[in-house]
Parts: C-alpha cells; structure tokens; sequence
C-alpha cells in the first residue's frame, strides 16, 4: 500500500481539519457562538478534494494509478474507525432508544453502510420529518456525499490529466460552476433539502480543492499576500460559523464563504511560510486534526444517545462532558483503530481488506434488516410503556397532510392553493383559515366539531406567517399570502376569517394591522394564539416521564417563552375588531399544559403541532367557552 510522501505532508492542513472538527461538535453540541459550526463539513469538502486530487494525480504521473489500490486506501481510511462506531451505536441504542427510534436508527444504519445517507435524509427531509439533532447516524450524510464524488471522480480525472495546459483547468472550473449553479438553482426554487443534500450540488465544493490542488488558481505575488489570504481565510470561517445559524440559506451563495476561504488558506500554505501556516501547524493542533475523521464518526452517535437517555436539553456541564467525550473516544478510534487498519498492520494485504469491508458491510446490513423486521423490539419495554414506546401519529389522510392544501417545499415551483382547499359553498357559513403548519394542524379537527354548520376553507404553507408585507417569509409562503389577501379576499365575502401561525414575541406588533386589512373581508376576524411547545417530542416525553418516573419532568421541558407571548398578543389585540382564542388559556393552568387527550393519547406528534384527537379536544374546550369560530 502506497503512503503520502513525507515531503508533500502539509501539517497545516491538519490544523485546518482541527478547526473544522472544533466548529462542527460545537456546532451539534448547541454551543451558542458556533450556530454556524455546519460549515466544518464545508471546508472538509475542500480538503479532501485538494488531497484525493494531488495523490491521484502523483500516481498518474510516477507509478501509475490503479483503481484497487485507490480504493484499498479509502476501504482503510474510512471502515475501521466508521465501522467500529456502528457497533457500539447500535449496541447502546439497544438499551436507549424507544421502537419507533431503534428501528428508524436501523434505517440509518442501513443507508450509512450504503454510502447512501444523504439520499436517505433527503428523501425523509419533509416538513414533518425526525428531527435530525435526534438521529445518531445522521452525520454519515457527508460521508456519503463523498464516496459518491470519488466513485466517478477518478474515472472523469485521469483522462482529463493527459490535457495541457488550461484545458484541464478550464473543464474542471466549468463543472464546478455547474454544480454551484445547480445549489444556488434548488435554494431559489425553495428546494433546500436537495442544495443539501445532493452530490450534484455539493461537487463544486470538493471540486474547488481539485483545482487548487491541479494549480487551477493564480498565485500570489508575495509572502505579504499570502499572510493578508490566509488569515482572511480564517477569519471567514470563524467570522462564518459565529454568524451563520438556520435562518442562513444554505448552502447556495452562502456556502461560497467558508469553501473559498479553506481553499486560500490551503493555496497559501504552499511555501509553508504563513502566519497561518505556523499556527495550524503546531503539535496539538495537528493532532487534534490527525484525529478529525475518527472524532467525526463518533461525536453525533454520543451526543445524540446522552439525549435520547437523559434529556433533550444539555445544560454547560454536558456539553463539558459530551465535548470532552467526543475527543476521547476519537482520540482513542484514531491511535488503536483508525492507524493500524491504515498502515497496514491489520489486514495487511489487499485482498484481506476487501474481504474483510465485505463482511462489515453485509453484517451491518444483516443486523439494521433485523431492527427494521422487528419494528424496534417493542418487548424491550414494560407493558405500560408499549403503548407509548411503538406510538406512531398516523392522522387522517386529508388535503392538510397530503400537502394539496398545504403548500410545502416540494410545491415551491408551484405555490398556487388548490381550487378545492378554497370552494365557496353556497347556503353555508364560509371560513378561511390562514397561516402556517400551526394553522394547518387545525383544518380536519374542527371542520369534524362542525361538519354541517361551516365550511371551513384552508390556504398555508410551511414557516409562513400569516401578516401581511412580511419580508422574511419564503417566496412560497409570499405567493401564498398574496392570493389569499390581494386575490381571493377581494373577491369573496366571507363570515370568518382565522388566521393561525406559530407566532414568536417579533409578530406581536404586525398582527394588529393584518386584523385592520382583513375585518373589511369577513363578519368576523379570529386569531388563534401560541400553543404550548415542547424542547423535544412530547410522546418521548410522556414515555420518559413514565419509563424514569419524573412527573414533573414535561412541565420543566416546555418553552416558558409561550405564556407572555401569548399575553402580548392578547394585550396588542385588545382594542382591535377581533376575538382572540388564547390556546394556553384553554389548554394551560397555570404552568402546568394538557399533553394527553381524553383517550390518553398524546395532544401533541412532535414539538408542539397538534394531533386530530388533540384538534378535537382543543374545539371541545373552546365550545365549553363559546369561543369555537365555526358555532
């Protein structure tokens, strides 16, 4: 097996590694000041692109290049340390996760040996999707990403490296447009999940490492320039990952920030006599980044697993922990399992270490078909606990959870609200309910508590407020809005409009002048209020609540923030032609929130969207009130 030439090693770049690697644990460990941190898988991109790039191209040159060998290399960089973390994953989450979780978790598993997570989230990445903070393999997506790039890579690279001249350049700089032209396309249709996501549009990023690494970029003049680059370099990745958070559209024009800076810093570190390239180049920091792939694996399983058993929310001392954790266990994957499969101490000869990736994989696969069988292994749990423990929402198919009526990312080409979500039906009271998906979890529950005295129509769209000239909504939650306010409301007397939305303290003030514009529409306005949300699932709470008997353990992890919020917007909306229908006060005494229906299951299918039942229970509870809209 063929090593890197210790004269071509650039300590620097594993100093770059090291910073990535830093960014992206702070990152998942909710470290306020890295909101950004996801930039780390960025700039891994472009190191690896500038790496795999330069060796192949050494050994098309010297001894020649084979396929075998090529892919020996990745077999022992990237199984053993990956592997290794498969096992003791799926080992612990045996004893932690719910059924539901272990046999998603199994799903995973089986996409991760793959190559082929970033496929699978995409195609989970709905609006109502897991959550991915609470999905312990959902970092392999990257890894996926780029065994994908060096499947076809090689094979388009080494004719291309029998070119002269600009003519290699110029054909690699073309596909990399073309792939960031694809990103930047999917972010402006609204289709973030596959700008994501997708190799297609994620290529340019290791691309951008192949052209430096093939000299695709100008030198510098001088080492005063290469100084002024490089610390540029990294003050935009630090600057990036401190600014950056999830309201960012990423990746896309975005992404250029921290993909072009760790591509400086790696062009300016050639002469090896950068400020940059000093500091990057010191033991620790080298070490930290030798380390990189192995605390990579690792840290998400951790941090996701101390979630799943303890609780949702990491004060300062976990996160000490879980940081000093993630680094232990990589540090330990790295010395006495990433390096001796490597090197070649274990498994030394090529045929061994195919055999030997053959048999992982397919043991691995073997095991996630069995927890994807067995539906999580549901006996694991008392009997009190199944109930809740195998708990899936299934709510009734309708127009709302089919998404006709509810116009999601997928419709973002064609933001138009469907003829049938908005009939006009004669002889009958007519109501529109407007908003987001918090409007939205409304539409089946109370068209039921009133199904011959209203016809209850429906216009929304994931993350979009209902207020008008709002600049921050999507241009699939504007083009909605602007039908409904400039379009359909003009032409339509209705009797009730109620708008509904997942309001935060900053709507507070721009509602007032909504309910104004629409009171000329209809006979009466309604706003229906915050309802309560939760810091994780409300059914994994309830279970840990039973399963750790923590009664009080619900109360403490739902939003404080939602009881003057709704105060607010009751108090901004007290002089206004409106009825406000406070959803704390129906469902909330005090501090304390009703989280079971009648039934005894749960009010709640996520954080805080509610179910049919719970829909019902809300129309019932408001009826008692005589607050119900469609009375």
């Amino acid at each position: 097996m063929s090593h890197q030439n210790p004269a071509a090693y650039r300590p620097d770049i594993d100093g770059l590694r090291a910073l990535s690697i830093i960014l992206v644990v702070m990152f998942h460990l909710r470290v306020g000041f890295t909101r950004g941190g996801y930039i780390g898988v960025d700039v891994f991109f472009v190191i690896s692109g500038f790496l795999i790039t330069g060796l192949i191209a050494k050994e098309a040159q010297t001894s020649g290049f084979s396929f075998a060998r090529f892919y020996e290399r990745r077999i022992r960089r990237l199984f053993p340390a990956l592997f290794a973390a498969f096992l003791a994953t799926t080992f612990v989450s045996w004893w932690i996760l719910f059924p539901v979780e272990l046999e998603s978790y199994g799903r995973q598993l089986a996409s991760a040996i793959g190559f082929a997570a970033n496929l699978f989230f995409y195609a989970g990445a709905g609006y109502f999707a897991d959550d991915s903070a609470m999905q312990p393999l959902h970092h392999t997506w990257s890894l996926a990403v780029e065994e994908q790039f060096y499947l076809f890579f090689p094979v388009l690279l080494l004719p291309l490296l029998r070119l002269r001249g600009r003519t290699l350049v110029s054909v690699l700089w073309f596909l990399a447009i073309l792939s960031f032209g694809l990103s930047v396309y999917w972010m402006r249709q609204d289709n973030q999940e596959a700008a994501f996501y997708l190799l297609p549009a994620r290529a340019w990023e290791l691309l951008l490492g192949a052209l430096v690494a093939l000299n695709g970029v100008p030198a510098l003049p001088n080492r005063h320039w290469r100084n002024g680059v490089s610390v540029l370099g990294v003050v935009a990745i630090i600057a990036a990952a401190g600014a950056f958070n999830k309201n960012v559209a990423f990746p896309g024009w975005s992404a250029l920030v921290p993909c072009f800076a760790a591509a400086l810093i790696i062009h300016t570190g050639r002469e090896r006599d950068t400020w940059v390239y000093r500091a990057f180049s010191m033991r620790g920091i080298v070490l930290i980044g030798l380390a990189s792939y192995s605390i990579y694996v690792w840290h998400q399983p951790i941090i996701v697993l101390w979630k799943s058993r303890f609780d949702i929310y990491l004060s300062v001392s976990d996160r000490l922990i879980l940081g000093a954790l993630s680094l232990a266990i990589g540090f330990a994957s790295w010395r006495f399992i990433e390096r001796p499969f490597r090197y070649g101490t274990l498994l030394p000869t090529r045929r061994a270490a195919f055999w030997g990736a053959g048999a992982a994989m397919a043991s691995g696969l073997a095991i996630a078909g069995v927890l994807v069988a067995a539906q999580g292994f549901e006996s694991r749990f008392p009997e009190e606990a199944r109930r809740l423990a195998t708990w899936k929402y299934v709510g009734p198919e309708t127009d709302f959870s089919k998404a006709r009526c509810f116009i999601g990312r997928a419709q973002a080409a064609y933001p138009r609200v469907d003829d049938l979500c908005v009939e006009i039906k004669p002889g009958k009271k007519n109501f529109l309910l407007i908003g987001d998906s918090h409007a939205g979890h409304w539409i089946t529950a109370w068209r039921e508590a009133s199904p011959d005295q209203a016809n209850l129509m429906l216009a929304s769209a994931s993350g979009c407020k209902p207020i008008l000239h709002d600049p921050a909504g999507a241009p699939r939650c504007r083009a909605v809005m602007e039908w409904a306010f400039r379009e359909f409301l003009p032409k339509n007397r209705l009797d009730g409009i109620i708008i509904s939305a997942n309001w935060v303290m900053s709507d507070v003030a721009r509602v007032p002048e909504t309910v104004r514009f629409l009171k000329q529409y209809a006979d009466k306005i309604y706003v229906a209020g915050p309802v309560p949300i939760y810091f994780d699932t409300v059914p994994r709470l309830l279970l840990r609540s039973l399963l750790f008997k923590d009664e009080g353990l619900i109360d403490r992890r739902r939003d404080p923030a939602r009881f003057p919020l709704d105060k607010a917007l009751a108090e901004a909306l007290r002089n206004e032609p409106v009825t406000y229908l406070s959803m704390i006060d129906t469902l909330c005494e005090e501090r304390s929130c009703l989280v079971r229906t009648p039934d005894g299951e749960p009010m709640h299918f996520d954080y805080g969207h509610v179910t049919h039942k719970g829909g019902l229970e809300v129309a019932r509870r408001l009826r008692l009130r005589n607050a119900f809209p469609l009375d």
